[in-house]
């Protein structure tokens, strides 16, 4: 792929990952959040095994299975289960804030574990992207001191630990196998926890809530992370990382325009931070990782 379509295919990821925050709003009207993980990552499973059964390889037998349940535990299960307990005690402000640390989290991470080098400038970037995402959502901001403060600061450690294992452990594997094999495994997983949280409410599974999974499982689950499985095969983690800052910016736009939600001037200054944040991303050198087809700098 090239750079051009490289950029497409991040807008498109952003996109439909922010989409799912008003989403989710909606469909919480209707479910447990713990229930709605489940069918998210259900349809994300079945979408992947429908369309892509016949390209699912995985060499290296049970080890190589290993490394992507433990993929699965860290980006789809222990990421989404601490992130919704977070945010059942605290905004989602404040949530959004904490798990969008993420970017700087990865970046950090990348340093010590796989000998990335990050530029001032892209540090600057990354710094400046995270004051734009607490500038976008400070209107709403409230901070209990519960435990669902420590629970988002673990979803998003397990995000980030999740990027770079996959960079260090499982790029050189075919991404689309990873994407839905790590559905599979963390599938049984979120259905377990949420059969703790309470049984399953029959009253608000109607089509409303049946399309928003649908589309969550699919589009923004199954194909967003199907494209972010990709970049990250490709460039580097301090190189991309900032760049996920769009995501929270995309979903107040979102927000305005499905809940009709206000963007204050005070968010349209973190839009600007944000922009400016990976502008300076962009400038760091040496983005794009270099050396087999796979992508791998091992």
């Amino acid at each position: 792929m090239s750079r051009t379509e490289d950029v497409i295919g991040f807008l498109v990821m952003s996109s439909f990952w922010a989409l799912n925050y008003p989403l989710v709003k909606i469909a919480l009207l209707y479910e447990d959040p713990y229930y709605l993980l489940v069918f998210r990552v259900l349809f994300a499973a079945v979408f992947s095994l429908a369309i892509m059964h016949s390209k699912i390889r995985i060499p290296d037998g049970w080890r190589g299975q290993a490394k992507v349940a433990v993929l699965g535990m860290l980006n789809i299960v222990l990421f989404m289960e601490f992130w919704f307990a977070g945010e059942a005690t605290e905004t989602s402000s404040l949530s959004s804030i904490i798990i969008y640390t993420y970017p700087i989290l990865a970046t950090l991470l990348a340093i010590p574990v796989l000998g990335e080098r990050v530029s001032g400038t892209r540090g600057l970037g990354a710094a400046l992207g995270l004051a734009g995402v607490v500038l976008i959502f400070v209107d709403h901001l409230v901070v209990h001191a519960s435990a669902g403060l420590y629970f988002l600061i673990i979803g998003a450690l397990s995000w980030a630990f999740g990027t770079v294992y996959y960079r260090k452990y499982l790029s050189k594997y075919d991404p689309i196998a990873v994407n839905t094999m790590q559905f599979v495994y963390a599938l049984p997983v979120t259905a377990v926890v949420a059969a703790f949280t309470g049984p399953f409410s029959l009253g608000g599974f109607g089509w409303q809530f049946i399309g928003i999974t649908v589309y969550m499982g699919s589009l923004g689950t199954f194909v967003a992370y199907l494209i972010y499985l990709r970049l990250y095969r490709k460039y580097s983690v301090s190189a991309i990382s900032s760049y996920f800052f769009l995501v929270p910016a995309l979903s107040i736009v979102f927000g305005y325009a499905i809940l009709h939600e206000t963007i204050s001037a005070i968010s349209a200054a973190g839009f600007v931070l944000i922009g400016i944040g990976i502008f300076l991303t962009s400038r760091g050198s040496g983005a794009r990782v270099r050396g087999t087809a796979a992508g791998a700098t091992k």
